[in-house]
């Protein structure tokens, strides 16, 4: 029977106050931290509360491991393929018909916003403010803008603060007034982004919660150890200090919570997007591309034909769009890149023999690249004492030694959640495998709502105080073989499932090794 109009207002003022006396959540992302950097010596704030919280060891992004892609991850729980970002970068012919573009742009998320949509469901502040809560979206880097973008009908109450930028606009006259301008970007060969994320940390702290409650959701998004270790490479004596900038911040979060005696009643969750590898080389993948006769480029002078190919390298991947789905021109490239020395693993649209679908990925979206090829890497360590992890590089202006990520590494594909919290067991070490796309829906339970139907992430149960679930989980290895060149190309997938969630450990060319 349907329910009466009052009735339907009454359930949704009983769901409303239901979360508006939940213990409010804070998400504070540290871009590129890896699990295994978490140390007290670098990191004493963080590992207290993971001591004292719930350590989500076998933790992952969904791949492709960049941040754009993450960080829509984290906003929505949704996989690539359904969000609508697979890549940093992307080719829009809609926006633009020439150029790839960034994804965090604001002038193309504002034409994408109109051409269609630039991500294809609501996002955690946007399903929270319709239900009349209020929110606060606070990043150093323009990746925050994705999580809450809507330019209509909002207030300084519930703002987006982005690179600088904020949503309102009227709310960056409060900032400046407070803070000051946002300090210049610094080197990061040479450099921590310590001032940047100082700033975005004080700017939630000391403005955003000087009001006293706190919002129903709040997000730091700090830029390091990203920035440093791009630079200089993770495990470095300058990403070493980049750790400790992000852990500073984090004990100022700390103290403002405390000072405001809200910490015993506030559920946190810190998170980073992706992991990091070391560059060991790097590769001109569209030169190598376009010896071959193939009609690539990374941009065009003219609208390109059909059986063109838009090329756009993303540091440990590379992505191809071919106009027109033009599937022989498709199947030659495939073809070309099996007989290379840098290709790791290869989806297609279609299907190609020795290749995985789009859909084994969870890349199968609309506006997803015709072909995804994951950069070759190793375990190796690129010096002794540093990580473990070495790259191949699709990103020419980055040098060996330098850090890039995006790849099948399982380097990449593993980084970092921590929970701390009344809603959160203490003391746990959970090995059972979770994602980035887990963590809207484990906010939402946290905060007394239902997840939307169809959103892929789990609710971390087995990590939620009181709790004593035992999620069963499968492991398998996805391989695809095929003759190349007058060899045989091989590569394969490495993946686990609990119930219908998948998490990618890693994946690389040839035959998977012994004992993983």
């Amino acid at each position: 029977m349907r329910k009466s109009r009052p009735a339907l207002v009454a359930c949704l003022l009983l769901l409303t106050a239901r979360a508006a006396s939940a213990d409010p959540v804070v998400i504070v992302v540290m871009d590129g931290l890896r699990p295994d950097s978490v140390v007290e010596a670098d990191m004493p704030n963080l590992t207290a509360l993971a001591k004292g919280g719930t350590f989500f060891i076998n933790h992952h992004p969904v791949y492709v491991s960049s941040t754009e892609v993450n960080g829509t991850a984290l906003a929505t729980g949704m996989r690539p393929g359904r969000s609508g970002v697979v890549g940093n970068v992307e080719y829009r012919p809609e926006v633009d018909p020439l150029f790839p573009v960034a994804m965090e742009d604001e002038w193309a998320a504002w034409t994408g916003d109109r051409a269609s949509r630039w991500i294809s469901v609501q996002t955690l502040p946007q399903i929270l403010r319709a239900q009349g809560l209020r929110t606060a979206v606070t990043g150093t880097k323009a990746v925050a803008m994705l999580w809450d973008r809507d330019w209509a009908n909002r207030t300084v109450e519930s703002p987006t603060l982005y690179g600088g930028s904020t949503i309102p606009g009227a709310f960056k006259d409060r900032l400046v007034a407070a803070l000051g301008p946002i300090p210049p970007v610094t080197d990061r060969r040479y450099f921590v982004n310590g001032r940047q994320d100082r700033w975005t940390t004080e700017a939630l702290t000391k403005v955003i919660w000087a009001g006293g409650e706190l919002p129903a959701l709040s997000v730091l998004w700090l830029s390091e150890p990203d920035y440093s270790q791009h630079g200089t490479g993770p495990g470095s004596p300058q990403s070493r200090l980049a750790l400790k900038s992000s852990d500073d911040n984090l004990g100022l979060l700390l103290a403002a919570l405390d000072a405001g005696g809200r910490r015993a009643r506030t559920n946190l969750m810190v998170v980073s997007d992706h992991g990091f590898s070391t560059i060991a080389q790097s590769v001109d993948v569209l030169t190598d591309v376009s010896k071959q006769g193939f009609p690539v480029g990374g941009g065009f002078l003219e609208k390109p034909e059909n059986g063109s190919i838009v090329g756009v390298p993303l540091g440990g991947l590379v992505t191809f769009y071919v106009l027109g789905r033009d599937r022989a021109v498709a199947e030659r490239l495939v073809r070309h890149l099996q007989t290379t020395n840098y290709a790791g693993v290869i989806f297609t649209r279609e299907k190609f023999t020795g290749t995985f679908s789009l859909t084994d990925a969870g890349l199968d979206g609309p506006t997803a690249p015709d072909v995804v090829m994951s950069m070759r890497w190793a375990a190796d360590a690129p010096r002794p004492g540093g990580l473990p992890g070495l790259l191949l590089s699709s990103s020419t202006g980055y040098n060996p030694g330098q850090g890039m990520h995006g790849s099948l590494s399982r380097f990449d594909m593993s980084n970092t959640l921590i929970a701390s919290g009344p809603g959160f067991r203490s003391g746990l070490r959970s090995e059972v495998p979770s994602a980035n796309s887990d963590v809207a829906p484990t906010v939402l339970r946290l905060l007394g709502l239902t997840p939307p139907a169809g959103m892929d992430g789990r609710v971390l149960e087995e990590a939620l105080a009181g709790s004593t679930a035992a999620p069963r989980v499968e492991t398998e290895t996805l391989q695809a073989n095929a003759s190349a060149g007058g060899r045989t190309w091989q590569q394969y997938l490495k993946v686990s499932r609990v119930g219908t969630q998948t998490y990618y450990l890693e994946g690389n060319a040839g035959a998977p090794p012994a004992g993983r």
